[in-house]
């Protein structure tokens, strides 16, 4: 079992339309995607995925140090909010339970308004 937590130091966003990819064995149709970088090379990335694409289970190739979730694209806005908004993000690895892989912030004190 690896477990990877990495602080993101710098994020990636792109927008396409159907373009195709394969991961797991599993062709997909991405329409977009965020990529949360560490310092020290390692990857999360969110893929949003088109409507007609059948969607992998998430996945961590220790290896590459590479994570991956797969959503619905209408659903990559909120992944986009919390990187542009929020500081520190953490993203959190686990091989053996690649469904806990996550984009997450530190602890914040109640009431905390972001922008004010």
């Amino acid at each position: 079992m690896a477990i990877k937590t990495f602080a993101v130091t710098t994020y990636e966003v792109g927008m396409g339309y159907k373009n195709s990819a394969n991961w797991s064995g599993v062709n997909i149709l991405i329409q977009g995607h965020v990529v949360c970088n560490s310092a020290d090379g390692y990857r999360f990335i969110v893929y949003g995925l088109h409507p007609s694409s059948p969607i992998p289970g998430p996945v961590y190739i220790e290896a590459n140090k590479v994570g991956a979730i797969f959503i619905p694209f209408v659903e990559l806005h909120n992944y986009i909010d919390l990187v542009r908004n929020e500081k520190p993000i953490y993203v959190y690895l686990n091989s053996s339970s690649p469904n806990w892989n996550s984009l997450r912030t530190s602890a914040e004190p109640v009431g905390e308004q972001e922008g004010i």
